[in-house]
């Protein structure tokens, strides 16, 4: 007999004195209940009741299991009552992965943002590179842009989009002409290397198709998107960067933007967490904040970003 079933058994009848009522109580018949009792006593060879036609009583050792079985109890309640309102109490530690080049002001301020509305959660957040094995590196939620996602079993959410624009110093401009698309693979810095196909692949590849040529190109090889703009500023070349990264910059002019009118292709981002089944509540959460909070904040065409995102699916597995 489940052990943990006869020690529920043990105790109800402990504190009520009567088989027949625990019984009742547990909808189950006085056979069932001696049985338990029964079992307990002969794993631990030791006599927990004295029954007699008139009443039931504890014995010493019956004592001091029952004050041990009530605490051992008592936390497995716990725990369960823990564990059942995980799904709808969003508290605990939230463990989440992101990939350093995804716009920290966007992301920091919402992360903030969550917190205010779920002070419960402790947010964990470790900026690292590609796409992590979130269950054996145990991240809750992973948050990384791409166009595309590879196959991984887990289940995703697409939580905002935006656009890569092409950019360049113009002081850059000034030395060098870059009048045509065609100009573009003598000026073009090196992409990201990625694990996967990446938003920020430092190619200035179209979306016509036209791709530079990366051998002819290669001038700086470097895998962070900070280090990258920085390297634009100081007049290092021509790249496609997320729009979110260098508006700051349009806007003072420390870059001019190149050849609006033949747009890039654009990148979603993704919040990818293990499974949709049994959800913790500070995933959901956490999952549905970034999704309309990183609407609005990663294109200045905001209500472009946002009708793309409505259109597209909630939840998918990959």
């Amino acid at each position: 007999m489940d052990k943990l079933f006869s020690m529920r058994v043990f105790s109800r009848v402990a504190e009520t004195g009567s088989f027949s009522g625990v019984a009742k109580d547990m909808d189950c018949s006085v056979g069932i209940v001696s049985r338990a009792v029964v079992s307990l006593e002969d794993a631990l060879r030791t006599r927990l009741l004295q029954r007699t036609t008139r009443r039931v009583s504890l014995t010493d050792s019956g004592e001091r299991y029952y004050r041990k079985c009530k605490t051992i109890l008592a936390e497995i309640d716990a725990a369960d009552a823990e564990a059942s309102d995980a799904a709808t109490i969003p508290r605990g530690r939230l463990r989440v992965h992101a990939v350093p080049d995804l716009g920290l002001t966007q992301l920091m301020s919402t992360i903030v943002e969550y917190r205010r509305a779920h002070p419960q959660v402790t947010v964990d957040l470790k900026l690292l590179p590609g796409m992590p094995d979130l269950v054996q590196e145990q991240f809750d939620v992973s948050v990384l842009s791409a166009a595309s996602l590879p196959d991984s079993g887990h289940t995703y959410r697409i939580v905002g989009r935006f656009q890569r624009v092409l950019v360049a110093a113009p002081a850059y401009l000034r030395r060098h002409a870059v009048e045509s698309i065609g100009d573009l693979p003598m000026h073009a810095l090196t992409r990201i290397n990625a694990p996967f196909a990446h938003p920020c692949d430092w190619h200035a590849e179209l979306a016509s198709g036209w791709t530079g040529n990366a051998e002819a190109a290669d001038q700086i090889v470097v895998n962070d998107a900070e280090a990258i703009r920085v390297a634009l500023v100081a007049g290092a070349g021509v790249s496609a960067m997320p729009h979110y990264f260098v508006a700051d910059d349009i806007k003072a002019g420390r870059l001019v933007r190149l050849f609006p009118d033949y747009p890039l292709q654009g990148a979603s981002v993704y919040a990818v967490y293990p499974s949709r089944q049994h959800i913790d509540a500070k995933i959901r959460t956490f999952v549905e904040f970034l999704s309309t909070s990183l609407q609005g904040k990663f294109d200045v065409s905001a209500g472009h970003v946002a009708r793309a995102v409505r259109s597209t699916p909630q939840l998918v597995t990959v």
